[in-house]
């Protein structure tokens, strides 16, 4: 059971933006209860007619893998979606956790339990071979999946994700790097569809943003040796900007090298994608002064400080996205008979734990983001989000004028990846 914090959550409507993110105003609290109905599922346990459960109420199934290779994962979101539920505290939202026990077969299962349950919007899965087992299924039952999964080719036709895109961090961070007088780009990627992608999006943010990227350069994704490339890649420095999607040992070792054939700040701006979240920075002294994008800070210290009280640990950044699919359901709830596809795709957005964001027909969504800067006292957050959405972000092909070199890789494959018909957006395919 929850630990009560002294401070109970409403839910708040704005007029140019669906705020789902509870505002603070005191209350008396009793140790009992927490305004939601709240049942831990198993799949094996449903009962059709079960009387907990009212027949008006909005009914949402969290589809998450409780046991198997992802549990930890999707314990720690199902610990945040219950954090959710507290401080939403709507008393017409029905939540039912679902284990799809990281498998196929298992979200398939568990989906199948959840429509007869008569779930109305389903949240999850997490990994983008349960997110493909269950489409099927649930547009036939015109039922929206609202996923974590960020794989392009699981997206669209009523499956939407939260989880945050590649396309959209690189036009942000090479956005920011123009506005600071950088005009020309090197990046470096991992020989793989992740990698490509991530190249194919920065040649077009690049050009979106009045800059060129003049040089890719491909890696072997299990490598810790990139000496051979870098040398390449440096041997004329026609780049004042090196954009690093890579995270950890990869990250450091690739910085490391820059800096050994003195490519460094301030001649040249090191940029990365939120991937870099994940590695302490503090002591890297090439990246000093490095730049990248991250989800909203403004709230964040609310959800891990109560997180880790309540849990006894920090909490991953995915669990923050389970937190804002159970507010955004909330929110969805409170719509009345607006058709729900419609208001899953409300223009003006929501704002939640993570900062503002609003999702897209083809899935794919769009996060307002900060940008922070590494030193070695920590981070400074040197660009604040957006306050609001222009139009939907696309890609122009006309804008490109010239073509990179490539190494480390097939020049002519790489150019018919790259300067193909854009299809899909570009993502990064963590689960």
């Amino acid at each position: 059971m929850f630990k009560k914090l002294g401070f109970a959550f409403v839910l708040m409507i704005l007029t140019a933006c669906n705020q789902i993110l509870p505002s603070t105003t005191h209350q008396t609290t009793t140790p009992q209860g927490f305004g939601f109905r709240y049942n831990p599922f198993d799949v094996s346990d449903y009962e059709e007619n079960d009387e907990y459960y009212s027949s008006s109420a909005f009914k949402v199934a969290m589809l998450l893998p409780l046991s198997g290779k992802a549990s930890t994962y999707g314990k720690g979101m199902q610990n945040a979606a219950m954090m959710a539920l507290e401080d939403t505290n709507n008393k017409n939202l029905e939540v039912r956790f679902y284990d799809t026990k990281s498998s196929q077969e298992g979200a398939q299962n568990a989906l199948s339990t959840a429509l007869a349950g008569k779930a109305q919007l389903v949240l999850g899965p997490l990994m983008a071979d349960e997110v493909s087992a269950i489409s099927y299924q649930a547009r036939n039952k015109n039922v929206p999946i609202i996923s974590f999964s960020t794989a392009p080719h699981v997206l669209g036709n009523g499956v939407y994700t939260l989880g945050l895109l590649a396309n959209e961090q690189i036009k942000r961070i090479l956005g920011y790097a123009s506005s600071q007088n950088r005009r020309s780009v090197a990046v470096v990627v991992p020989d793989s569809p992740a990698g490509l992608n991530m190249a194919k999006s920065a040649v077009y943010a690049a050009a979106d943003s009045g800059m060129t990227v003049t040089k890719i350069g491909f890696y072997e994704p299990t490598t810790l040796e990139f000496s051979n490339l870098v040398q390449q890649m440096s041997a004329s420095k026609d780049f004042d900007t090196v954009l690093i999607a890579e995270t950890g040992s990869r990250l450091k070792a690739i910085a490391g090298t820059f800096g050994y054939y003195d490519v460094a700040y301030p001649e040249t701006l090191f940029v990365g994608t939120s991937v870099w979240e994940n590695t302490n920075l503090n002591k890297e002294t090439t990246l000093y002064k490095g730049i990248y994008p991250v989800i909203s800070r403004v709230h964040n210290d609310y959800f891990e400080k109560k997180y880790k009280d309540l849990f006894g640990e920090t909490p991953n950044t995915l669990y923050s996205y389970a937190y804002d699919s159970i507010a955004l359901a909330s929110a969805l709830s409170r719509q009345g008979g607006r058709n729900l596809y419609a208001s899953i795709e409300n223009p003006d957005g929501y704002i939640g734990i993570n900062g503002s964001f609003r999702l897209f027909e083809d899935g794919t969504n769009e996060h307002n983001l900060d940008i922070v800067e590494v030193n070695s006292s920590g981070l400074k957050t040197v660009s604040s989000s957006p306050k609001s959405f222009g139009a939907k972000p696309y890609f122009n092909q006309s804008t490109i004028t010239s073509r990179p070199q490539i190494y480390g890789k097939d020049q002519e494959t790489v150019y018919e990846k790259l300067f193909q018909s854009i299809q899909t957006p570009s993502y990064f395919n963590i689960f």
